[in-house]
């Protein structure tokens, strides 16, 4: 049984790893163990306790939940480990940047009948869900266009390290502006349902890594809707944008400002998130997948959905 006194691993301590550690620990889940190559960690005044071997990890600790979190290319190999000790699992976004051993794993959490998760966190944005709603509603009509872009400068991620070092700029770890930065497209695949084409182009250029820097994807789904993702690390002026067009209404979600625009019938609407802060959307998915967890409820997206949106898109 999963409550608060039950033990969590994370596996990987990186920035994204001590923010679900932090939210954890906010709602109330304070026995966190990391597997890391790093010695000592302190979260606020907490010091949690660190594995070098993940198999020491388990040796020590009676596990339910793990937390994927390391560089992408080593996340199905975790993955496999813990759900083979019966973890329920939730693993960051991008699943993988390959093929290999994700049907192992499939089959395993399958057999194991355990929870899972990736993290796509923008799905839990008000505005998101909103435009959600209103695609199911019917509310647009026929969509007939839609356009994302995401530009971000790399430098600027982490000004105190060497970008060039991070996952995010090395092929071998999975980085790349087409995976690091797909929650654009698993958003569209989220608000549109299956992909039928896919054609991307990526450019090498602007900074000296050994990724692409600039990612063009051109999609197509069911009952003729298609449209574009631009999606890169160059912008130093960073840019989020969103724009879905039907013949009933367009919207156009400004992300960094918190505003969403809905056109209809010559007239403007504007919902400002004013109360809205970027944490919220990693609390709440975390909290979603806990919740999931104790009522052995199906995650979305899982790992199943994830791997076939990926292999659809020909992200892998």
């Amino acid at each position: 049984m999963i409550n608060k006194k039950s033990t969590i691993l994370i596996c990987g301590a990186g920035s994204i790893g001590i923010r679900h550690a932090k939210n954890l620990i906010n709602l109330g889940y304070k026995n966190i163990v990391f597997f890391t190559n790093r010695k000592k960690l302190k979260i606020g005044s907490y010091k949690p306790k660190t594995f070098l071997k993940i198999q020491d990890a388990f040796r020590n600790y009676n596990f339910k939940i793990a937390l994927i979190t390391n560089e992408t290319n080593k996340h199905i190999d975790t993955a496999i480990y813990c759900a083979s000790k019966g973890c329920h699992l939730f693993i960051e976004k991008p699943l993988c940047d390959k093929k290999d051993k994700v049907k192992k794993l499939i089959n395993i959490i399958t057999k194991k009948k355990l929870i899972n998760m990736v993290g796509y966190m923008m799905r839990f944005h008000p505005a998101i869900k909103k435009i959600k709603s209103m695609i199911l509603k019917k509310s647009f009509g026929d969509i007939y266009h839609f356009y994302c872009e995401w530009g971000e400068f790399l430098p600027n991620w982490h000004p105190n390290e060497n970008y060039k070092k991070s996952y995010a700029a090395q092929k071998i770890k999975g980085g790349g502006s087409t995976l690091t930065l797909s929650h654009d497209i698993d958003l569209m695949q989220f608000f549109f349902g299956k992909i039928k084409q896919s054609l991307i182009i990526k450019n090498k250029i602007g900074l000296k890594i050994q990724t692409e820097t600039s990612t063009n994807i051109m999609l197509e789904f069911k009952k003729n809707i298609s449209g574009f993702v631009h999606l890169d690390y160059l912008q130093k002026n960073e840019e989020r944008f969103l724009k879905i067009s039907g013949t009933k209404m367009i919207i156009k979600f400004f992300y960094l400002k918190n505003i969403l625009k809905i056109y209809r019938n010559k007239k403007m609407k504007i919902i400002k998130y004013d109360k809205f802060h970027r944490n919220l959307l990693f609390l709440s998915e975390i909290r979603y997948f806990i919740n999931n967890c104790k009522k052995l409820h199906i995650c979305s997206p899982n790992i199943n959905q994830a791997y076939k949106n990926l292999l659809d898109s020909k992200l892998i």
